[in-house]
């Protein structure tokens, strides 16, 4: 229970974690958020990671015992780091994290088997007109609380890259319980200054729905091992 270790099934997912790696230590010191410490090895080539527990729970465990006031504080919270992550230079990042998000999506359909439709991207394409650093993957199991249920933590990099503010707030809210949705839209108006088209959020939610089907059918043809969590609201 103190330690999680990681290991890769194959050479993407090796990556990806290589990934996850490069994007916590470059960008630990630039958030007011705790970030897992990886420590990488390697096994005949292979790397596998080991990092210490951060100590609280994730959203996705306590959403429904949270109070409205909560909610309210957390919402401004993760706007918090979606704006902190927006103020770094994406020409900055390391050379494996400086990746538009569409693009590592259109490769992580490679490793499908199944028939995989890349127009689903083309909207993301779009919105990546205006790049910043983004998370990738800010759903609710990523995000971690303290004992006064405030955001402490974020973990998961393995998706950060560069891509449109929208493809962090429309994965929390499209993987929150719906009653999120109104205070984080709230929260992220107020920090961003600016207003938030909920269509565009919306269309990138569809998206994530899609990416989330296609990776569930792949972990299942190929990996029965793996009991995959329930998602959804």
């Amino acid at each position: 229970q103190e330690y999680f270790f990681r290991f890769p099934r194959n050479r993407f997912f090796a990556r990806m974690l290589l990934k996850d790696n490069a994007f916590c230590s470059f960008m630990k010191d630039k958030v007011s958020f705790e970030f897992p410490d990886l420590k990488l090895f390697y096994d005949k080539g292979r790397p596998f990671s080991m990092h210490k527990k951060i100590k609280g729970w994730s959203l996705t465990e306590r959403f429904k015992h949270l109070s409205r006031r909560a909610v309210t504080n957390l919402a401004y919270d993760v706007a918090k780091f979606i704006n902190e992550l927006n103020q770094v230079d994406p020409k900055s990042l390391p050379a494996s994290c400086n990746m538009y998000l569409s693009k590592f999506l259109d490769e992580l359909s490679e490793v499908d088997t199944n028939s995989y439709d890349l127009s689903q991207h083309d909207f993301l394409r779009q919105c990546e007109q205006t790049p910043h650093v983004v998370h990738g993957d800010l759903n609710p199991g990523n995000i971690l609380l303290d004992e006064n249920d405030r955001m402490v933590g974020v973990i998961d990099f393995a998706f950060a890259g560069v891509s449109n503010n929208y493809v962090d707030l429309s994965r929390v809210i499209g993987r929150t319980h719906p009653s999120f949705a109104e205070p984080m839209k709230e929260a992220y108006e107020a920090v961003m200054k600016e207003k938030v088209d909920m269509q565009r959020v919306e269309n990138m939610i569809h998206m994530w729905n899609y990416v989330e089907e296609q990776y569930i059918l792949y972990i299942k043809e190929n990996h029965p091992e793996i009991q995959l969590p329930s998602y959804g609201h």
